[in-house]
């Protein structure tokens, strides 16, 4: 089984040089909304550098290459090692990657050379699904409700909600809501409001590719209609998973979490082209079905609004969020600017989508009515994010 690091494939080295480099063990005990404590344990060896090479050939191997220079420099934290030697498996941060091409002329072979610190791992970390409820304001105008779902791996084990990382004093097993199934696996979805406990926080246990599996990506189509290659020898992915928030996009922005597929082609100067479009995942049908939005084209909208720039303010396993830029290009109101805050969580079916802090003017009703098939009627941001947290630090 191909070693991964999250989602990014590790082939073996040509000639295995994977080696423990020696250094301090450290632990690090965290605590919800403060920095890390870290405290030198040993000299043991705690560090892991591994080695290897991409062969795919010049586009998938730059693909990949790219996409594991970007998991380095993000902001996601530890990832999970696994599918290799069963003695590397664990959670790592990714302290240096150094990646380029075997050739200077060429970009068919690509080196790699991660050094990883590690983290622990399921024996002595748990996933922490922290939750801060809140109403953002000026809000939006597309409903009312007032719940806050929060999604966890349907895969996951001992879920439990508790009131802080460190020595919790209240304790629930929460029930979910439901249970919806996505492009890549099935996810339990809690409301974070609905909860005897003020921001809970969801500890789970979980195997690492069915975590990565439901979380929410953002990907660079890279010019290609479909994310993947169907041929009889089986199916290769030719979109680029994107990990970094100044990611230069080659194709069209496409967010998704298996649920809902959000997707953005915004103008450049060679093509001006425009477009929003979206997909639900029919689970009966196990394929994409496409949003039926309203168009100017059509008659149904009095304005033509379109996407004019996407600038994606962060990227996490649990939610990816972005400011979208749209410019009326046809109507009464055409050369109009409106931007707009959106979210797309784990578990959602829609986008939460937020009037910016700085506006005072209410999203115009043709952009409204635009999104509004997209749009998460609930007025409550729940303020999610992934992490880990120590078993020791939560026992009872």
């Amino acid at each position: 089984m191909t070693t991964r690091i999250y989602t990014i494939p590790l082939p073996e080295a040509t000639t295995p040089t994977d080696q423990d480099a020696l250094g301090t063990q450290l632990s690090e005990q965290g605590v919800l909304g403060s920095d890390a404590i870290v405290d030198a344990l040993s000299s043991e060896a705690a560090d892991l550098t591994l080695i290897g090479q991409y062969a795919l050939g010049p586009y998938h191997s730059e693909v990949v290459a790219t996409e594991l220079e970007e998991l380095a420099d993000s902001a996601i934290g530890a990832v999970a090692l696994y599918g290799g030697a069963g003695s590397r498996s664990g959670y790592y941060q990714i302290r240096s990657a150094d990646v380029e091409p075997v050739h200077a002329a060429g970009r068919d072979i690509w080196e790699w050379e991660l050094t990883l610190t590690a983290s622990g791992t399921r024996k002595s970390q748990l996933q922490a699904l922290e939750t801060a409820p809140s109403q953002p304001s000026p809000g939006h105008e597309f409903g009312n409700e007032t719940s806050a779902l929060v999604g966890v791996p349907s895969a996951a084990r001992q879920v439990r909600a508790v009131d802080s990382t460190s020595d919790p004093t209240e304790r629930i097993r929460p029930t979910p809501v439901d249970t919806v199934s996505g492009a890549l696996g099935d996810v339990d979805r809690f409301d974070a409001t609905a909860l005897s406990i003020d921001e809970p926080v969801l500890l789970y246990d979980v195997p690492p590719d069915a975590q990565a599996d439901v979380d929410v990506h953002v990907y660079d189509t890279r010019g290609r209609d479909a994310k993947f290659l169907e041929s009889e020898d089986g199916r290769v992915r030719m979109w680029q998973s994107v990990f970094a928030r100044d990611h230069e996009f080659t194709g069209s922005v496409v967010i998704s979490n298996g649920l809902l597929r959000v997707t953005i082609d915004e103008p450049t100067a060679a093509d001006a082209t425009a477009a929003l479009e979206a997909e639900t995942w029919d689970a009966g049908a196990d394929s994409w079905t496409a949003v039926d939005l309203p168009s100017y084209a059509d008659g149904s909208l009095d304005q033509d609004w379109q996407p004019v720039d996407v600038d994606l303010t962060h990227i996490g396993q649990a939610r990816v969020a972005a400011q979208v830029e749209f410019e009326a290009v046809a109507g009464d109101d055409e050369g109009d600017v409106y931007a707009v805050d959106v979210e797309l969580e784990r578990g959602r079916k829609a986008v939460e989508v937020w009037i910016p802090e700085t506006v005072s003017d209410p999203i115009p009703d043709a952009l409204e009515a635009l999104l509004e098939p997209i749009a998460s009627t609930s007025v409550v941001d729940s303020g999610v994010k992934q992490g880990l947290v120590a078993r020791e630090e939560v026992r009872v």
